[in-house]
């Protein structure tokens, strides 16, 4: 026993001091909403009352961190009848996710963990302005893993891989839905151009992969790579103004089995194997291929001033949706944020999205296709979100918003929501035990 304050002192000594953190956070918002699905049938209105709970986290030590938060949504609807009705939109979502990494003199590690379980007609607009008519639960899981190396005093390699697994829980309609896997290789080669400007050439391959799905066996079996290539900067500008630009070219290899065969008592112009309206009556498989290509960028930029700060982005990418495509993603954001006063801030978040078709589910290259009109091959959204807050008390908040919401589907079909919420926060200040 003598020797147990010797060993005490040197794992003192061996084990760093490390940060502990925690930053919880608990909500409270109600509101109505006119269009809650933002859908183009006809519809009820709803009034929604959530209550989330969520808290970031983190330790640290010299070289080593563990950073993230985790959360849990409750949501509940009242009002609403037929597919608004509250047996069908109430709700509980979580989301997890955590970020690792590790430093030595050269090189830097990291290893994230993403989880989340949330609506399919959030998940979808707030990720790429894309949309459903299917209200379903969308459970989608990351892991990745990067490695950033110095090379020399102004250039550094980095390397990063994504692996995005998305499914859906038992609900109604999930027969529309196509579960997917979806892996993502970035290479980034970097130099310091000037003490404020970094210039940036990037490789990235993609292989998009939908799962069959029961009942769907005749017409899936879609494999699709994307590799592009593009060069930009990332720049301080000035003091207050931040610069990022990227752009390239990308192409598309698609390899598909797909079912041949025709349509009885569909609707005019249908065909097989959508028989929009009809029976499919399949004859055989068919082998095919398609190529495509086209260009990609992202370009963003932000102002910072004494009250607030503006930005904007804009870009083009390559990303696959809940019904089976890949898309050609285009996407405007805009934000303004204003401190009025000590206790009152504003906010202004504008989103515009068009969506087109790269290859479906089916195989089939739409890029190119012949249209009359090709915005019909287009899907559109559009949404603003003017917001105040009011920091009433230093750990309380209170935030009123009103949300205006259009969208337009590649039938032409369009559709608006009008919701007022009002949110009650609790942040309490930020927990720290350094040890």
């Amino acid at each position: 026993m003598k020797f147990l304050p010797v060993l005490v002192m040197a794992l003192a000594v061996k084990v760093p001091a490390a940060e502990w953190t925690a930053e919880p956070d608990i909500s409270l918002r109600s509101g109505y909403n006119d269009n809650v699905l933002l859908d183009p049938r006809p519809h009820t209105s709803v009034w929604e009352t959530d209550l989330s709970a969520a808290s970031k986290f983190g330790v640290a030590r010299e070289n080593q961190g563990l950073f993230g938060d985790a959360g849990v949504v409750i949501r509940r609807f009242s009002g609403g009848s037929g597919r608004e009705s509250s047996d069908l939109l109430d709700r509980e979502d979580y989301f997890f996710n955590a970020d690792a990494y590790h430093q030595t003199e050269r090189n830097v590690f990291r290893g994230n963990i993403d989880f989340i379980r949330d609506s399919t007609q959030d998940s979808e607009v707030n990720d790429s302005g894309s949309f459903t008519n299917v209200y379903a639960t969308r459970i989608r899981k990351t892991l990745g893993a990067s490695w950033v190396r110095t090379l020399t005093e102004k250039m550094s390699f980095d390397l990063d891989y994504q692996y995005n697994d998305v499914s859906f829980a038992d609900d109604p309609g999930e027969i529309d839905l196509i579960p997917y896997k979806f892996n993502q290789l970035t290479a980034s080669l970097n130099y310091q151009l000037t003490p404020r400007t970094v210039g940036i050439l990037q490789s990235t391959g993609s292989i998009y992969k939908p799962d069959t799905v029961a009942g769907l066996e005749q017409i899936t079996g879609l494999n699709s790579e994307t590799l592009n290539f593009q060069a930009g900067v990332n720049s301080a500008f000035s003091e207050t103004i931040d610069l990022s630009i990227l752009a390239g070219y990308r192409k598309t290899k698609s390899d598909t089995n797909f079912a041949t065969g025709f349509c009885i008592g569909a609707n005019p112009g249908a065909s097989f194997p959508d028989c929009d309206g009809g029976f499919r009556v399949p004859t055989g498989f068919e082998k095919g291929e398609t190529k495509t290509s086209g260009s990609v960028y992202s370009a963003s930029i932000t102002k910072r001033l004494e009250k607030g700060s503006l930005s904007a982005s804009i870009s083009r990418t390559q990303r696959p949706d809940l019904n089976g495509r890949l898309l050609d993603s285009n996407q405007l954001r805009l934000n303004g944020v204003y401190r009025l006063t000590e206790m009152l801030q504003v906010s202004l978040p504008v989103q515009y999205s068009e969506n087109e078709t790269i290859v479906s589910i089916f195989g089939r290259d739409e890029s190119n296709a012949v249209i009359a009109n090709q915005e019909e091959r287009k899907q559109k959204y559009f949404s603003i979100i003017p917001r105040v807050s009011w920091r009433f008390l230093r750990e309380w908040k209170l935030s009123g918003e009103y949300q205006y919401a259009k969208r337009k589907d590649r039938l032409q079909d369009t559709a608006s929501r009008n919701a007022v919420y009002l949110t009650l926060s609790y942040v309490p200040t930020k927990l720290s035990i350094s040890r």
